[in-house]
Parts: structure tokens; sequence; C-alpha cells
């Protein structure tokens, strides 16, 4: 356990400088005002469980390069974390989120002064598992960290700063208008999005990364994971030149995002009444929720049907003004 988190600290001093390779293209395309800022402790706490999201299947088939060890070792660590989310806690930085704001332009720098934070938070989390044995029970209860497997991690592990990456892209995109509408099908091939999905009223062609497109530019992203298509737009026609299918597949190409856990997160997120609140939570079952690691706005029209069963209260989360700013795009 000791090399495991050892190697985890090393691993993820490497995703950071990684993460802050993709910030200049990401900030030059989709925020050239650099009005856009963070706070540290939410992009802290998102580096911080890097692991745990390549744990998550959705995440770990659609990452390429990576290794069964990792897999195995991202596994191994989202279920401990689970039976024990007080680990995961004292692996988070401390402070609130408006604790420390940070200007995007100014991230390269500020990760690269975070080191010492992280080696504080990985502190924290073994200094809790060797001093409450509880606590410690539960982390081990799975068995699996004293099995014959060895969970050291290489120097370097593939996909580990996308979670990172996948919050910053969602967050940049969300301050500066772009929104997600989604079309609940299912959409079961390719041909039921194209004949089904309007492109300014004419239907659309499937592009590349699943993304269905026009003479226009158009994009109707397809995930074929959960049949939703979802409309990509900017809620300010005037405010950029970036047509949506480009910036989808500059997202794809560029590796700033997963386009499926961008929309299906923000989606799952939504639905579950949590957007706009951390990025990272404890369901009330114990596991991990991750899926508001995209902040990407997901909305439906208003006076438009609600994607999913009304809440308690009687109102569409994708409605809900405080959740994603319902307005009409007439």
């Amino acid at each position: 356990m000791n090399n495991f988190f050892t190697t985890y600290y090393m691993a993820l001093g490497s995703a950071q400088s990684d993460a802050q390779t993709v910030i200049q293209a990401l900030v030059t395309e989709l925020d050239p005002v650099k009005p856009t800022s963070f706070s540290l402790i939410t992009i802290l706490t998102v580096l911080s469980v890097g692991l745990a999201f390549l744990g998550a299947p959705s995440i770990a088939v659609s990452v390429l390069g990576l290794s069964l060890l990792t897999r195995t070792a991202a596994q191994v660590f989202t279920i401990s974390i689970q039976q024990a989310p007080a680990t995961a806690k004292a692996l988070w930085p401390t402070g609130t989120q408006s604790s420390q704001s940070i200007q995007i332009g100014n991230i390269e720098t500020e990760l690269g002064n975070s080191t010492n934070q992280l080696a504080a938070m990985i502190n924290n989390a073994v200094q809790l598992l060797m001093s409450d044995m509880p606590t410690f029970v539960k982390f081990c209860e799975s068995g699996e960290w004293s099995g014959s497997t060895s969970l050291s991690l290489p120097s370097k592990v593939e996909g580990l700063d996308y979670a990172l990456r996948t919050y910053m892209t969602s967050e940049v995109m969300n301050q500066n208008g772009w929104r997600s509408m989604p079309t609940i099908g299912p959409y079961e091939t390719l041909q039921d999005v194209e004949n089904s999905v309007g492109g300014n009223g004419f239907g659309c062609h499937m592009g590349n990364n699943s993304v269905c497109t026009d003479e226009f530019g158009s994009a109707h992203y397809w995930s074929r994971a959960t049949g939703i298509v979802y409309r990509f737009f900017n809620k300010d026609l005037s405010s950029t030149s970036l047509t949506p299918y480009q910036v989808l597949q500059d997202t794809v190409n560029n590796n700033w995002a997963i386009l499926e856990v961008l929309f299906d997160g923000a989606f799952n997120c939504t639905k579950e009444g949590n957007f706009g609140n951390s990025a990272v939570n404890f369901n009330w079952d114990g596991t991990l929720d991750i899926a508001c690691i995209s902040q990407l706005p997901t909305i439906v029209q208003c006076g438009s049907l609600c994607p999913v069963a009304l809440g308690k209260d009687g109102i569409c989360p994708f409605k809900d003004p405080k959740a994603s700013g319902c307005w009409s795009t007439e």
C-alpha cells in the first residue's frame, strides 16, 4: 500500500505536467479573451481522483493505452475509497471552492506550483490509514491489497489527467456560452440519427467521432452508450467564429476530453440535480460519483418535454435556472 501511494504521487506529478501542455491550445481556441476562472481547490480535487476516474468501466474502455496494471490499480483504488470515503476526503485539498480563484491564463503556473499541495494531500490520506484502524480495515476490505498482484503504478499513467482535462474543457465551454441539448431516442443506429436529428431542420450526415453535422457546421453528438443525441451549440452566436462541429473535433483531436464523458456525464449530473455543485461527490450508497466532473450545461428549451421524470418538486432538472439556465433559443 505504501508503494502504491508513493507511485501514485509520482504519477500525479506526471499527470500535472501533461495537463499543463494542453492548456494553451484550449485557451487559444475556446477562451481567447481569458475571462474563465477556476477554483484551485476544485482543480486539485479533480486531479487527485484521476485514478478513480479511470477505474470507472465506461472510462477505462475509452482511454487508449490503459495498461492492465493501471486498470487493475484504478479499480482496486476506486473500490477502496468507496468502502472508506474518509480516505478520499483526506486525499482532497482543504478549503472551500471559493477560497482561491484563479484565472485560466494562470493555470499553468498554479499547477506548476502545486507540487507541495499534492504531496500534502497524499500524505494526509496515508496518515489517516495508518492512524485510524476502522478506516484502514474498510479501505483494505476487498483483500486486493494483500494479494500477489503489485499495485505500484508506473511513473507515467496514460489518461491520469483526463478527469482534469474533462473538467477544464467543460468549464471553459460553460463560461464561454457552449451548451448541450439532449434528445432521447433511443437512437440505436447511424441511420436513426441521420434520419431523425435535424441540422437546421434539414437533417445531418455523420462526420467524425460520432458527431452528426451539416453544411453549416452544426453538431449533434451521438452517444452510442446511452442512445442519446446531444445538440451542441453556443447560446451567443456573435461571440465566436467557431462552428460547433469544429469545436468537438478539436476537443477529440487535441485530447481535451472524451465526448461520451463530456456529454453523458453532464446529463447524469443534471438529471440527479447536482449540476453546479461539487465536481466530485459520494452517492447515498457510498459509491463515487464522477458525473459532475463535466460542467457542460445540459438544457432543454422552455416549454418542451423534460427528458427524464420530473423530480418530487415537479420541476425538470434540465429547466431549473439554478442548474442550467432555462431560456428559449427561438
